[in-house]
């Protein structure tokens, strides 16, 4: 099997390799990396990547491609996580909506838009490549943002060999197994919704439901464990539903742009600058590039949505990339599929995939984040549609409403188009979406962003 990692010289790349070499489930013959920034891939390549070989020899050979076309042809299986416009991009997404008074967020809102306006026409002339040199290969996308990007690659190329992943769900079946005193194994969660925007409706532990009695009886020890939740309590005693983290900015938007603006440096800028030191000092140190990787890890998780929401997180352990569990992450949520694919049997994962017949409400080519299984090849919805709450299914429909907009806008390379789908988001509306719009799209030109829309 030839697997291709497109988006290589991420600095979250080393977590995939390390789960990669961990598996003995997964058979792989070949292994191409691919990032248009060939430099930092070779200095991942040479310091992380060696040290990772050298501790644990790989049963699979190990390239750098120079082209698109080398890494992907007969692939049988791409993994795409790629950031068009790079964290510079990401800081004009995050920094410029704040002077109008909407959050800054890098999938969120404004910032959310803009990245997909960048990034799914690159993400579709990729796909065009790989339609052509490797038609038979799946892709694993975790190309924020993630369910917007496959939607828009299934409508506007009719590419259907893509399947959207992303690790925010899998954080909620951790602490419950925490909380339990079981293995995360045991613990299944029900969960639909959009990317990023989505809710766990059950919970089973060891197959006896659990949702109740966790929100009832062990919220306390749940928000201990990831404290930011503390600001979603009412919201899950009303609903007796768990939300994605990221609901966060939807609840709190006030507060989480005040805590933004008073920030010495948002969240962009924190890691752009953290992803400097890290290629600085592998470069300049000969100091072990584990540890250095192990450093900069803790740092960033460390500050993961701290400034956002005011609350420190619990985070006891130090990062160890050779020791960390391969089994948790969006490292082991991707190889998951990969081994489901291959076998044609697999774990019940929580996907980003067409909605077909699960929920009446949407359309069926509409792309959903829901509990999924393989069948016959495919992956599809694992259990009936739930019984929402009215309000949860009327914030699902809209926020699905503008991700269509949005692919419409791409598709017809069209500003009004994509003014009216930011006139659409809930955080945005009519009222400011113009002038929003111009103000960011504007950043961009002169931080020499990718172009968007042409």
């Amino acid at each position: 099997m030839k697997l291709t990692i497109l988006g290589a010289a991420s600095p979250r790349f080393p977590l995939l390799l390390h789960s990669l070499l961990k598996r003995g489930d997964i058979h792989v013959d070949e292994l191409y990396l691919y990032d248009i920034d060939q430099e930092k891939l070779s200095l991942i390549n040479k310091t992380i990547i060696a040290a990772l070989v050298e501790h644990t020899t790989p049963s699979f050979s190990i390239h750098v491609a120079q082209s698109l076309k080398e890494a992907v042809q007969d692939a049988h299986c791409i993994f795409s996580s790629i950031r068009v416009g790079g964290q510079q991009g990401r800081i004009i997404d995050e920094r410029e909506p704040l002077a109008l008074e909407q959050i800054g967020q890098e999938t969120v809102g404004v910032g959310g838009f803009f990245l997909a306006l960048r990034t799914i026409p690159v993400v579709l002339e990729q796909i065009e490549v790989i339609r052509r040199y490797a038609p038979e290969a799946w892709v694993i996308n975790f190309t924020n943002p993630s369910g917007l990007v496959t939607q828009a690659v299934r409508t506007l190329s009719g590419f259907d060999r893509i399947i959207g992943i992303c690790d925010a769900p899998e954080l909620i079946a951790t602490h419950v197994a925490t909380i339990y005193g079981c293995d995360a194994s045991s613990v299944q969660l029900r969960y639909f919704g959009l990317n990023h925007y989505g809710w766990v409706y059950s919970v089973e532990v060891d197959g006896e439901e659990r949702l109740s009695d966790l929100v009832e009886n062990h919220l306390d020890q749940f928000i201990a464990l990831e404290p930011f939740y503390e600001g979603m309590r009412t919201h899950m005693v009303r609903t007796g539903l768990i939300p994605n983290e990221y609901l966060y900015y939807y609840l709190h938007t006030d507060q989480v742009m005040a805590n933004q603006k008073s920030a010495a440096e948002g969240r962009a800028e924190s890691i752009k600058a953290l992803d400097d030191w890290l290629y600085r000092t592998l470069e300049e140190h000969d100091a072990s590039p584990i540890e250095l990787y192990n450093t900069y890890m803790d740092k960033r998780n460390g500050s993961y949505m701290q400034m956002e929401s005011g609350y420190d997180r619990n985070i006891s352990e130090r990062f160890s990339l050779l020791d960390m569990d391969a089994s948790k992450g969006y490292d082991a949520i991707a190889l998951n599929v990969l081994a489901a694919l291959h076998k044609g049997e697999g774990e019940t994962l929580i996907l980003n995939i067409p909605n077909e017949t699960f929920c009446p409400d949407l359309d069926a080519s509409d792309v959903i984040e829901v509990c999924a299984s393989i069948r016959e090849g495919r992956f599809s919805t694992r259990w009936p549609c739930p019984p929402l709450d009215g309000e949860i299914w009327s914030l699902l429909k809209a926020m699905k409403r503008y991700e269509r907009q949005v692919v419409r806008a791409i598709g017809m390379r069209s500003e009004a188009e994509a003014i009216k789908a930011l006139a659409m988001h809930p955080l945005v509306g009519e009222e400011q979406a113009r002038l929003v719009f111009e103000r960011v799209r504007d950043a961009h030109a002169r931080g020499n962003s990718p172009s968007i829309l042409v």
